[in-house]
């Protein structure tokens, strides 16, 4: 072999390299197979390249060990942008249900916002002209079944105890929360109410066509600002035991404050007087909740744990995703099918008598109301023996929503026509 060398200087030195010595290994095969010599000489290089690394020899010395590709990750080339990164990715054989006809091989390509099933030759098509590689990504085919996956080092339930708040002007008194206690840590199957509230980082891009319909060129980017936890059970049911605003180095353009509640310098560490945290701070808490095996209850969540970049999902993964029998969302418990979804405003007044969401929203209101709503919820859904009963009383709410337009009266002297005990807990208060 021929070693070149360039230097700096732009000359290039060749030399010679050292000859390579391999022992051939002829195959131990009785049937008689003739084998050619470049089978025999990769056979042997193969079983060198074994030898040197020991345990990989042992560990592959009955089989061949085969790596499948799941991804491609490609550079497109642009002048004028510097170009952008592509992924072609391909899911699990049960990602989804497969419809009837589909022939494409689970590989889906990732655009920035744009996802749409492709050919799998497709992930493997490069052009070093405008289309460059940049990863390939292998994974061993059967590790799933061969080696345990499972967390090593789970995260312990320290994450949720007491924690110092980033901001420098926040004082006690400002607290709206109250920290776990050792002997409060939650168990599996306890309920947990969860609301989260959002900021807009960047505005959606957007034009008109011809025909007058939007196309989206791009979409809105929320960033999560504020999430609460609420006990669910005990005697503190109804307290926050999580109420963090998280600090973010972004520059938020809306704030959203009629629907979120988040002021300007909320979220600045320098001026704030919340309990500002840091977004992995406020991850381990949940990632900690989910793994336990809490029932999280909330309206809406699953657009909430979308923005907050946790998927919820149908089966026993758990350590990227929330399965689905842990999230009990009022939004879907009181709606009928090819119905409008019911807001957490108007159904709080129909059922529990309350008014809520006022002039801003409040994450600690709006999770309590939603674990009375689920309390309502066993109550009706139980007093009736007969899955007929509930669906009268969803037909009532809905025949009612339209009378009132959906919306909330507003005039002290009118009540609701449902009335619900509070929780005493929330009342002291």
């Amino acid at each position: 072999m021929e070693n070149c060398s360039l230097c700096r200087c732009g000359s290039e030195t060749v030399r010679a390299s050292s000859t390579l010595l391999f022992t051939l290994s002829y195959p131990d095969d009785k049937t008689g197979k003739n084998y050619d010599f470049a089978q025999v000489l990769k056979r042997s290089i193969c079983l060198d390249q074994n030898t040197q690394w020991g345990p990989a020899r042992a560990e592959e010395e009955h089989g061949v060990c085969v790596y499948d590709l799941m991804a491609t990750v490609v550079h497109i080339l642009d002048s004028r942008t510097g170009g952008s990164l592509v992924a072609h990715i391909k899911v699990g054989e049960t990602y989804h249900q497969r419809k009837e006809g589909v022939t494409h091989q689970q590989w889906y390509l990732f655009n920035d916002f744009l996802i749409e099933p492709i050919d799998k030759h497709e992930a493997v098509q490069f052009d070093m002209n405008w289309k460059v590689p940049a990863i390939l990504y292998y994974v061993k085919r059967n590790l799933n079944s061969r080696y345990n996956l499972n967390i090593k080092n789970p995260i312990e339930a320290s994450v949720l105890l007491a924690e110092a708040s980033l901001a420098r002007k926040q004082r006690k008194t400002h607290t709206t929360f109250i920290p776990l206690m050792l002997n409060e840590m939650p168990q599996i199957g306890d309920l947990v109410g969860l609301d989260a509230e959002f900021v807009t980082l960047n505005e959606e891009e957007a034009e008109l066509r011809s025909d007058g319909t939007k196309s989206t060129i791009k979409p809105s980017q929320m960033s999560v600002a504020r999430i609460t936890c609420v006990r669910g059970q005990g005697p503190n049911e109804g307290i926050p035991f999580i109420d963090d605003y998280i600090s973010t180095q972004e520059q938020v353009v809306d704030y959203l404050t009629q629907y979120s509640g988040i002021k300007p310098g909320d979220l600045d560490a320098k001026i704030s007087s919340k309990h500002l945290t840091t977004l992995k701070s406020t991850y381990l808490k949940l990632r900690f909740l989910i793994d336990i095996g809490v029932k999280f209850v909330g309206h809406g969540l699953q657009k909430d744990f979308r923005v907050i970049n946790l998927m919820v999902w149908q089966g026993s993964f758990k350590s990227l995703l929330v399965p689905k029998d842990q999230v009990l969302d009022t939004v879907y418990l009181f709606h009928m099918p090819r119905k409008r979804m019911i807001s957490l405003r108007f159904l709080a007044w129909y059922f529990l008598d309350l008014k809520i969401q006022g002039e801003t929203h409040d994450s600690i209101e709006d999770a309590r109301t939603a674990l009375q709503l689920y309390r309502k919820y066993l109550e009706l859904s139980k007093n009736g023996t007969e899955p007929e009963s509930f669906h009268k009383v969803l037909k009532g709410l809905y025949e009612k929503g339209r009378k009132m337009d959906w919306k909330v009266p507003e005039p002290e002297g009118q009540t609701s026509p449902k009335n619900a005990a509070v929780f005493s807990s929330v009342l002291a208060l």
